[in-house]
C-alpha cells in the first residue's frame, strides 16, 4: 500500500516543524514527492524526511501527491510502514482547510493507486508532440547505427510508463528490447498497450526499478543493452535522481560502446533584473501609497532566501517586466553516454560583462536535451525569448508543462554597470541546483554554498503567498478600507495564516489587535514584525493550534468590535477554501460585540467559461500517439479520476492562456458578516456562452468584498475586464479553481450550474450542464 507521507512524517514527532514547512511546499509551491531509485530503502521516518529534502519534482496539480516512476512506488517497498492490517480498509488523517478541524476519511485499499494514476502527468508528457517525435528519431539513428556497425540493437528503456519508447524502438527495428517500469498499475497498462499493438512478442516488460533488475543467463536482461532510451528527467534536470540512474546504467546495464538516447544536457542561466519577479522573493515594507506603514525587520530583509526551484511558465512572462543583465549562457554539460565521468557536486565560475546598467535580482533556467550521437537533434525547453527557433512569441513553440523553465533567486540584489565584468557562480548537486553572483573574482567559500533561509519566512511562506504579500494594489485597498473602519476605539480580532496586514490595524491607531495564526513559525515572524515595528503594546500574536480560549480572553477587557482576515490559509488549494475565518469567527463568537464588523463582509464565488489553449492537454485522453494506440491507457486514467479524483484542481491560470467565452457570472454569494449557516446554500442558474469558440473548461475564483457597499474588492480572478474571445488577464499571485472537460463542448448556448456549499463540511461542489445548442446560420 503507498501511504501518503505524511502517515510517516507523524510518527517522527521530534521533525514536527520540517513537517509543517514540507506541507506547505507540498501545497503552495505545487510539488510532489519524489523518492529516486538511489535512495534505497526507507527505514525511519527521520530517514525518509532526509530524503524527501533532496527528492523534490514539480507537478501542476499540487493538491496530490505522486512517486516518481523511478522512485519508490511499490506496494512492498512501503508496506511495513502501513499503520493499519492490508485486510482493512485504509483511514487517512487530515486538517479540513475551511473548518480547520482534523478529520478521518476511509477508503478503499487500493485508493491511493488510483489517486497516483488519476494525477501523474504522463497524460501530458505524452501530448508532447516534439518530445515523442524528437526521441523518435533518435531512437531510431541509434539502432540505425548498430546495424550499420554489424551489430545486434538491444534497447533499454528505463522507466517506461505507458511503453511508447519501447514500442518506437521494437517499430525501428530493434533486436531486442527490456523495459523496466517500478509503478505496478502503469506497467501492467504498458504489457496491454504493448499487446494491443502488435509488440508483446518482441518487448519484455520487467516490474522493478532499474536499479534491481539483472543481467545474465535467465536474467531480467539476458545480457547488457547496447542502446539506452530514459526519461527520468523535472524542470530542474537532475530533481528525478538522473545521476544515479545513469550512473548505476553504465556500470551495471550497458555495454562501453553504448547509445544513451538522449546522449547529453546542457543548463542556461539567463541573469536578469525585475521589479516584479522580486517580489516573489522577499518580503517588502507594506505602504499606504509613499507612506510606509508596516517596515520589515533588518534579519527578513537581508535572508538570503532559499535554493528551492521556483518553476514557472517563463514564455508567459512579458520581456517588458525584466531586463537583461546577463545574456543566456551555457552554465553545465552532462554527459549521459557514459564517455565522462559522472560529477555530482560541482561549481562553474564564469566572468561575463553586464549587457546594462541595473541591479541583478534573479537567475532564469532552462534546459535541452542533445538527443543523438550527432548532436542534429536537440529538445530545447527554452523560453520563446531564447528559443533556438527564434521564436517572435510563444505561441511558436511547443507547449509542455511537464518541463518548465525555473527562477532562482540571488542571495542579494547586485548592482551592476554596463560591460562590468561579473562572476556567474552556477553550482549543482544530486538533485538541485543554485546560482550566485559576484562583481570580481575574489570568491570565498560562502559563494559557492546553497543559500539557506535564516530568517523562517522563506521556509513557511510559498511564493505565491510572498508575492500576494507585496503586491502593492492589493495592499492599498486594504488601506483605503481600514481608514473607514479603524479608530482609537477598535479592538481587532485577526483570522488568517500570515495577515501582515492586521499590523497596518495598529498602525492607523487600532486600540487592540489580536492575531491568530495557525502555524507556529509564521507566530514567530509575526512577533518579530510587532517588535521591529514597536507595536507590543497594541499587538498580541496567538498560535491557533494551542490556543487556550481563556488565556485568549484574559488578553482583553474590551469585547472585538472589528474581525479581519485576508482571507489566507495556508493548507488551503482551492481558491473558496479560504474561508477558515469564517469558522474560526463563529467559533469565537462569544467574545465579539453585537456591532462587530467583518472584513471581509462578503465573499462572492464566479464562474467563466473558457477556451484553455493548452492546459486542456494535462486531463485530455491520449488517443493515439506516434501511431500507438492508447486506449487502455485512457480507460485507466478514466477509471482511477472517476473513483478518487476531485474534478476541481487549481491552477495559476496567469501562465495557461485561455480566452474568454462567457461573462464573470457570479456562482454563490457568502455573507461573511453572518454566522456560518447551519443548512446547505443552493445557487443555480446559466453561463451564457458568447464566444465562438468550443468551450474546454471552467474557471472559478473569489472576490472578497471588504466593505458592504463593494468600494474596496480584493479579486482572485480577472485582472482586467473580460472580453468575450479575447485573452483572459489573471491575477498573477492567486491560483484559480479550474474544471477541464474530457471533451471539448461545442456550439452550444449556456451552461447551466447548481452551486452547494455544505456549511458542515465546508465543502463546495458544482454540476455544470450543456443547454441548448446554438443556431448556425447558413453561409
Amino acid at each position: 500500500m503507498l501511504v501518503s507521507p505524511f502517515r510517516l512524517i507523524t510518527i517522527t514527532q521530534s521533525l514536527a516543524i520540517f513537517t509543517f514547512v514540507m506541507r506547505d511546499y507540498f501545497v503552495e509551491n505545487r510539488r510532489i514527492i519524489t523518492m529516486p531509485q538511489s535512495f534505497g530503502s526507507v527505514k525511519s521516518g527521520s530517514d525518509l524526511l532526509l530524503k524527501l529534502h533532496c527528492g523534490f519534482q514539480r507537478d501542476r496539480n499540487f493538491n496530490k501527491f505522486k512517486l516518481s516512476r523511478q522512485g519508490l512506488a511499490s506496494k512492498k517497498l512501503l508496506a511495513h510502514t502501513h499503520l493499519f492490517s492490508r485486510v482493512m480498509s485504509v483511514f487517512s488523517n487530515k486538517v479540513n482547510p475551511i473548518t480547520g478541524k482534523m478529520e478521518w476519511e476511509m477508503h478503499d485499499d487500493e485508493y491511493d493507486f488510483h489517486q497516483e494514476i488519476a494525477r501523474s502527468s504522463y497524460a501530458d508528457m505524452l501530448h508532447d508532440t516534439e518530445r515523442n517525435e524528437k526521441y523518435q528519431v533518435a531512437l531510431e539513428s541509434a539502432i540505425k547505427t548498430m546495424h550499420e556497425n554489424g551489430k545486434p540493437a538491444h534497447v533499454l528503456d528505463i522507466g517506461t510508463g505507458t511503453g511508447l519508447l519501447a514500442m518506437m524502438a521494437a517499430r525501428a527495428g530493434a533486436d531486442s528490447v527490456v523495459a523496466c517500469e517500478a509503478f505496478e498499475p502503469v506497467g501492467r497498462c504498458a504489457q496491454q498497450i504493448i499487446k494491443q499493438n502488435g509488440f508483446e512478442n518482441h518487448i519484455k516488460v520487467v516490474p522493478k526499478r532499474s536499479t534491481a533488475l539483472t543481467v545474465g543467463l535467465n536474467c531480467d536482461l539476458p545480457h547488457r543493452a547496447n542502446i539506452l532510451v530514459t526519461e527520468v528527467f523535472d524542470t530542474e534536470l537532475i530533481g528525478e535522481g538522473a545521476f544515479a540512474t545513469f550512473s548505476h546504467a553504465h556500470k551495471e546495464l550497458l555495454e562501453k560502446d553504448c547509445i544513451v538516447v538522449p546522449s547529453s544536457a546542457t543548463v542556461y542561466a539567463q541573469v536578469i533584473e525585475s521589479n516584479f519577479v522580486s517580489r516573489w522573493d522577499n518580503l517588502k515594507p507594506l505602504r499606504n501609497g509613499a507612506e510606509l506603514v508596516v517596515d520589515t525587520p533588518l534579519d527578513v530583509a537581508s535572508c538570503p532566501g532559499a535554493a528551492a526551484v521556483h518553476d514557472i511558465q517563463l514564455s508567459q512572462l512579458s520581456p517588458e517586466l525584466f531586463k537583461t543583465i546577463l545574456p543566456p549562457e551555457p552554465v553545465f554539460r552532462f554527459d549521459y553516454s557514459g564517455r565522462s565521468p559522472v560529477i555530482r557536486d560541482r561549481s562553474t565560475v564564469q566572468v561575463l560583462k553586464a549587457a546594462c546598467d541595473g541591479t541583478a535580482h534573479a537567475v532564469f533556467m532552462w534546459w535541452d536535451l542533445v538527443m543523438d550521437t550527432k548532436g542534429e537533434v536537440i529538445l530545447s525547453c527554452a523560453p520563446f525569448w531564447a528559443h533556438p527557433s527564434n521564436a517572435k512569441s510563444p505561441n511558436d513553440i511547443p507547449w509542455r508543462d511537464h518541463w518548465m523553465q525555473a527562477v532562482y533567486y540571488l542571495p542579494k540584489p547586485i548592482s551592476t554597470k554596463k560591460d562590468q565584468e561579473l562572476t556567474l557562480i552556477s553550482s549543482h548537486d544530486e538533485f538541485s541546483l543554485w546560482f550566485n553572483l559576484g562583481v570580481d573574482l575574489k570568491l570565498k567559500d560562502k559563494d559557492y554554498m546553497r543559500p539557506v533561509c535564516s530568517c523562517i519566512a522563506h521556509a513557511t511562506l510559498s511564493r505565491t503567498r510572498i508575492g500576494q504579500i507585496n503586491d502593492e494594489q492589493r495592499t492599498q485597498k486594504y488601506m483605503e478600507a481600514f481608514k473607514t473602519l479603524i479608530n482609537k476605539d477598535s479592538i481587532c480580532l485577526s483570522v488568517g495564516d500570515s495577515c501582515l496586514i492586521a499590523l497596518a490595524a495598529a498602525k492607523l491607531g487600532a486600540k487592540l489587535v489580536l492575531c491568530v495564526e495557525s502555524s507556529p513559525l509564521m507566530r514567530r515572524i509575526l512577533e518579530n514584525y510587532v517588535q521591529h515595528n514597536n507595536l507590543k503594546s497594541q499587538v498580541k500574536v496567538f498560535d491557533e493550534s494551542s490556543l487556550d480560549k481563556e488565556a485568549f480572553m484574559r488578553n482583553i477587557s474590551e469585547k472585538v468590535n472589528v474581525i479581519l482576515s485576508e482571507p489566507y490559509h495556508m493548507s488551503s488549494i482551492l481558491p473558496w477554501e479560504n474561508l477558515h475565518f469564517w469558522y474560526q469567527k463563529y467559533e469565537m463568537k462569544n467574545i465579539l460585540s453585537e456591532s462587530c464588523v467583518t472584513l471581509p463582509c462578503k465573499g462572492i464565488l464566479y464562474g467563466m467559461a473558457v477556451e484553455f489553449r493548452d492546459l486542456w492537454k494535462i486531463r485530455a485522453p491520449l488517443k493515439n500517439v506516434q501511431g500507438f494506440e492508447m486506449k487502455s491507457f485512457d480507460e485507466l486514467i478514466d477509471t482511477s479520476s472517476n473513483r478518487v479524483d476531485c474534478k476541481w484542481e487549481a491552477q495559476p491560470l496567469w501562465e495557461y492562456p485561455c480566452r474568454a467565452l462567457s461573462k464573470p457570472t457570479k456562482l454563490l454569494e457568502l455573507c461573511l458578516s453572518s454566522d456560518v449557516p447551519e443548512k446547505n446554500l443552493n445557487s443555480s442558474g446559466s453561463l451564457d456562452i458568447l464566444g465562438s469558440s468550443a468551450c474546454n473548461g471552467i474557471a472559478l475564483w473569489m472576490d472578497w468584498a471588504l466593505d458592504p457597499e463593494a468600494n474596496y474588492v480584493v479579486s482572485t480572478g480577472p485582472a482586467e475586464d473580460v472580453k468575450i474571445d479575447h485573452q483572459v488577464s489573471w491575477d498573477v499571485h492567486s491560483r484559480q479553481g479550474v474544471y477541464l472537460f474530457v471533451e471539448p463542448i461545442p456550439q452550444v448556448a449556456s451552461l447551466s450550474f447548481t452551486t452547494v456549499f455544505n456549511p458542515k463540511s465546508g465543502s463546495m461542489s458544482f454540476d455544470f450542464k450543456a443547454d441548448n445548442l446554438k443556431v448556425v446560420q447558413p453561409a
